[in-house]
């Protein structure tokens, strides 16, 4: 039979590739915009026991769910399909997120943050799935480079957003969510189930791909460079606006616009991933260590905030350059059948380190006497992993199976 009488394999196109860039946004979205009402919830829900501990995990409960659930959602997204789990994932995400809009009772807001986390994990994780399936290398990381510019400037559009929004009352910051809607019905509209090379094979006449057992070594080694990384990206994009205090910048206006000025090195980063991508991902990640150990190293060593302000600048580049990166170094780490689960893996890792980095920054203030000299620390400690990923590059091969960098 000839090789023309099989339907021609549906290729993605700009339609799928803008859909999942604004979906990879969700789950960013889900935590940012809430950040600028804390002081309004906290007002709101002042009665409820222990509301300084309690509310503000408002704010953080959907990273843990992402935590949680992405490892699961992975093993669904490869077993039973990745456009049915987008689109539910997509609608617990939209519903969890406007509950709170819709009662007001903390305890419902709380099930909505959980119910949103449980969205998210199965968002993020098909997203970046589907990014690999649908597209090419060169494609992909186009498309990841797209996603990162354009996710800068959305965050900076949901934060102004939400705080107008709180303006209005404690509730109307939820609207935002409602976004989810009109992504989640172009989803039904343009996403396709892609297919596996095995299946197409198959239906060709040829001899299917043998399965081959999920690759642990190279998941661990994606997990923990992505648990490393992430602990150290979370060290500055916490604890700066206490550092620019210690180094005195007063009220909250200044600290803000302090903060804001840097903060234009992230999309800048983002198109340093696409021009680097030609020299590998093992280069990409050396060089966000790279910036790492100068970014903190220089805030920590600073003698005033406006050299802390300069030393940001870098540690923002290695900020927009991280994300896109570690996906595609892990998205080239997973065949097919095995995808889903590898990011649902990374996914997890990524937001693991939210919770572990300020314990460990804590830690480390306390042995080294002061913030400023945890940066020095975390910023050496970024020194040490550039210099081993600089000489795990060098000495192995790349390949696509191979656990190294």
């Amino acid at each position: 039979m000839h090789s023309s009488e099989f339907p021609a394999r549906r290729k993605a196109d700009w339609r799928q590739g803008w859909i999942l860039v604004f979906s990879g946004f969700l789950p960013v979205m889900a935590i940012i915009a809430l950040a600028p009402t804390l002081p309004t919830l906290l007002a709101h829900f002042h009665d409820v026991p222990n509301a300084k501990l309690m509310v503000p995990l408002l704010i953080t409960a959907p990273s843990a769910c992402i935590a949680l659930f992405a490892p699961a959602a992975g093993v669904i997204a490869d077993r039973f399909g990745r456009r049915r789990l987008l689109l539910w994932a997509m609608a617990f995400y939209g519903g969890g997120g406007l509950m709170p809009f819709l009662i007001d009772n903390f305890w419902a807001v709380v099930a909505g943050r959980v119910v949103i986390g449980i969205g998210e994990a199965g968002v993020l994780t098909v997203v970046n799935t589907l990014l690999a399936d649908y597209f090419e290398e060169q494609e992909r990381h186009r498309w990841l480079m797209i996603q990162g510019v354009v996710g800068s400037v959305l965050g900076t559009v949901t934060i102004a957003s939400s705080g107008f929004l709180a303006a209005q009352g404690w509730q109307y910051p939820f609207l935002v969510y409602a976004v989810a809607i009109p992504i989640l019905l172009a989803s039904l509209a343009f996403l396709f189930e892609p297919e596996s090379r095995s299946k197409r094979n198959a239906a060709a006449g040829s001899a299917p791909a043998q399965s081959t057992p999920f690759p642990y070594m190279a998941a661990l080694v994606v997990c923990g460079v992505t648990v490393i990384l992430s602990t150290i990206y979370y060290v500055q994009v916490i604890n700066f606006s206490l550092l620019l205090k210690e180094l005195g910048v007063g009220d909250p206006k200044s600290i803000g616009l302090s903060m804001a000025i840097p903060s234009i090195g992230v999309p800048i980063g983002a198109v340093l991933f696409k021009f680097t991508t030609r020299f590998g991902s093992g280069t990409q990640i050396f060089l966000v260590f790279l910036g790492y150990a100068i970014g903190l190293g220089g805030i920590g060593m600073a003698p005033d905030y406006k050299v802390a302000l300069a030393f940001a600048f870098v540690q923002q580049l290695a900020n927009g350059l991280i994300v896109p990166a570690l996906i595609a170094w892990a998205q080239s780490k997973f065949s097919f059948e095995h995808r889903g689960r590898g990011m649902g893996w990374w996914a997890s890792s990524f937001f693991v380190a939210q919770f572990l980095s300020p314990a460990v920054v804590n830690l480390m203030r306390g042995a080294v006497g002061n913030l400023q000299g945890a940066f020095v620390a975390f910023g050496v400690i970024a020194a040490v992993c550039a210099l081993l990923a600089c000489l795990l590059r060098w000495r192995a091969p790349a390949s696509p199976s191979s656990v190294a960098l």
